[in-house]
């Protein structure tokens, strides 16, 4: 068995599900081959990868007997560039996966033309297997697709370090883009009459972001520490008073569920799977997407309510019963056993 992973490189979430995945050990046992096939640095450097991952997957699909092509999808380009390489499997007779991670793939399928949804539906319905992270994304593919979905949902292996919270410290960790919700976020951290310091990590219109600091007169509020590797976003998860997403899409992000693990209050929105997950009340804190004035009068409360020590223990709880490598990876062992049997 000769497992190919193929995905984005660039730093995010789907970068940081593949490298999860060796780093915990699933492909100790097997052959394994991470192909790069797109970075976001530019679009000759990401053309460089397509063309280099498109001759590495012919070489190893030549080459060895029992492939399966492991594709973590997004949309738009994500989509053509997958449906070229499972292609490519295909005409080798090799197994085929497709792994959506796509926040906005919904909308993506819903706004494209007859064409393109005929090519999204025969991608869906032709891989040998097609997994989703959340309930709500398989009845979603189920309402459009003729097959079977898996979901497997994504998980991490973290732990909270032993230092004591920080009060007044709101944590945002993100892409800088407005599905994120970090202007409302800004807008809602000038109406807090609480002391409290709002840390940013991550990147993407950095300039725009920068800008509506400075317009709000928030730069001693505001600390930007751009992307943040593991040891850095432990610590912040380790350390700050609360976690906020405030998106407007979203599959089941990564970060909640590293805050679910690091014990640390979260407040997110009821989009894609995080409504699954976070309960309100129970293992965190919902409010609607772009409601500025909620945003604000939550924050107030958590930040205000310092032992909040039953959502967080609850939010544990349900991270160790579902996002642990221990529940996710034989998961993913049955699945590859299981494909090469079919």
């Amino acid at each position: 068995m000769h497992i190919i992973t193929l995905g984005t490189v660039q730093k995010g979430g789907i970068d940081s599900v593949i490298q999860g995945y060796i780093d915990n050990g699933l492909f100790d046992n097997k052959k394994h081959t991470r192909i790069g096939s797109h970075e976001g640095k530019s679009k000759w450097h990401d053309l460089y990868l397509f063309i280099t991952a498109t001759f590495k997957l012919i070489y190893l699909c030549l080459k060895d007997k029992q492939v399966i092509l492991h594709c973590h999808m997004s949309y738009k380009g994500s989509f053509f560039r997958k449906l070229f390489f499972v292609v490519i499997a295909k005409v080798f007779k090799h197994k085929t996966i497709i792994h959506l991670h796509g926040s906005e793939f919904k909308d993506y399928y819903v706004a494209s033309s007859d064409f393109k949804k005929t090519l999204i539906l025969w991608l869906i319905n032709s891989v040998d297997e097609f997994v989703v992270l959340s309930d709500s994304w398989q009845e979603f593919i189920d309402r459009i697709a003729v097959r079977k979905v898996m979901v497997i949902n994504n998980y991490v292996d973290i732990e909270k370090y032993d230092v004591a919270r920080i009060p007044g410290q709101i944590l945002f960790l993100g892409a800088f883009i407005k599905r994120k919700g970090i202007y409302d976020l800004i807008h809602a951290l000038k109406q807090i009459s609480s002391d409290c310091h709002l840390h940013l990590c991550g990147a993407g219109e950095d300039e725009a972001v920068q800008k509506l600091i400075d317009e709000l007169s928030l730069n001693d509020s505001v600390t930007n520490h751009g992307w943040v590797n593991a040891k850095q976003k432990t610590q912040l998860l380790s350390e700050c008073s609360v976690f906020i997403l405030p998106s407007y899409n979203e599959g089941l992000p990564m970060v909640i569920i590293e805050a679910m693990a690091c014990e640390i209050p979260i407040i997110s929105t009821p989009v894609g799977g995080i409504p699954e997950v976070i309960i309100e009340g129970e293992t965190g804190y919902l409010v609607d997407p772009g409601d500025i004035g909620s945003i604000s009068t939550k924050l107030s409360a958590v930040l205000d309510n310092n032992s909040d020590s039953q959502v967080t223990d609850k939010a544990k709880e349900y991270y160790n019963a579902h996002f642990s490598s221990k529940k996710i990876l034989p998961k993913w062992e049955a699945l590859y056993s299981r494909i090469l049997i079919d």
